[in-house]
């Protein structure tokens, strides 16, 4: 009787622990996928730079997307092994933090990665354009002339210069004064864009210490109406920006073509020169 009083109590412990273990399993270790940047091969004849803004990524592991991160970074996954890697690219569209969207003309990067538990894996994606993308105008300021149309109304044009660039020998600069005070300039001709809802982004690099206005003409039953799209606010380093026309071609489903221009005015109440820097321009759609 006494054994069992004291065979009882160790029986109840043993199962105590036991449950303990089946509640509480020992956790897994995690492998880390770490991405610091991406890198963008282009063919510079058809495509343009390869300067780009992409700040965040789209991952995925084994089709379970593990979410969207800002660059660099180093996440946690709990798959190990050979893994099959999906990595989209995601950029601020019209320059608004809030707006991130998957950049739709780069191949995806798809690569079988070995991820081991505890270890740091990098990745260094290299995306390339799809065949399908189109790239009806591009301007990289490498040319002894700019296919820019001035307006009637500006006074001052886009200068070349070498001083301040984003990529190649040339950038496009545009000084505002006193006396030089209106600027407006649109591309090399009518663009017809496609509709039925397909992505078509404006793209460039730039430079600025003065508010700038982007926008297109839109061209319908001879008339040519401008249609403000955004501002561009003042930034002292090369940024690119991403500008949303699929927007404007949806309402306007009747419009022959459109004309995509840039307007400046000197601000009166700032004593300085002022400036905008363009680089590698490039409208791209499918």
């Amino acid at each position: 009787m006494h054994k069992f009083r004291m065979i009882l109590p160790l029986l109840l412990l043993g199962s105590l622990l036991f449950s303990c273990d089946l509640i509480n399993p020992p956790e897994k270790i995690p492998s880390y996928i770490n991405i610091d940047t991406i890198r963008i091969q282009v063919d510079d004849f058809d495509q343009g730079s390869a300067t780009h803004q992409i700040s965040n990524v789209f991952l995925t592991v084994e089709n379970s997307l593990l979410g969207i991160f800002e660059m660099p970074f180093t996440i946690p996954c709990l798959s190990t092994g050979m893994q099959d890697v999906f990595i989209r690219p995601g950029i601020r569209l019209n320059g608004i933090a809030g707006s991130r969207i998957e950049y739709p003309f780069f191949t995806p990067f798809r690569d079988s990665v070995d991820l081991v538990a505890g270890e740091v894996t990098v990745i260094s994606p290299v995306l390339t354009y799809k065949d399908e993308c189109k790239f009806p105008w591009i301007e990289d300021f490498e040319d002894a002339g700019v296919s820019f149309i001035y307006s009637q109304f500006a006074d001052t044009t886009i200068k070349n210069q070498t001083s301040i660039v984003s990529s190649g020998r040339y950038s496009g600069a545009i000084f505002l004064d006193s006396i030089n005070r209106y600027f407006e300039a649109t591309g090399p001709k009518d663009f017809v864009l496609p509709g039925n809802a397909a992505t078509v982004l404006f793209e460039f690099d730039y430079i600025t210490n003065l508010e700038f206005e982007l926008g297109v003409y839109v061209l319908e039953d001879g008339a040519a109406i401008w249609n403000s799209l955004l501002v561009v606010r003042q930034n002292s380093n090369w940024k690119r920006f991403y500008a949303d026309l699929h927007t404007t071609v949806a309402y306007n489903p009747n419009a022959e073509a459109y004309r995509i221009g840039f307007r400046a005015e000197y601000d009166s109440t700032r004593t300085e020169t002022q400036h905008i820097f363009l680089d590698n321009v490039k409208l791209i759609h499918f």
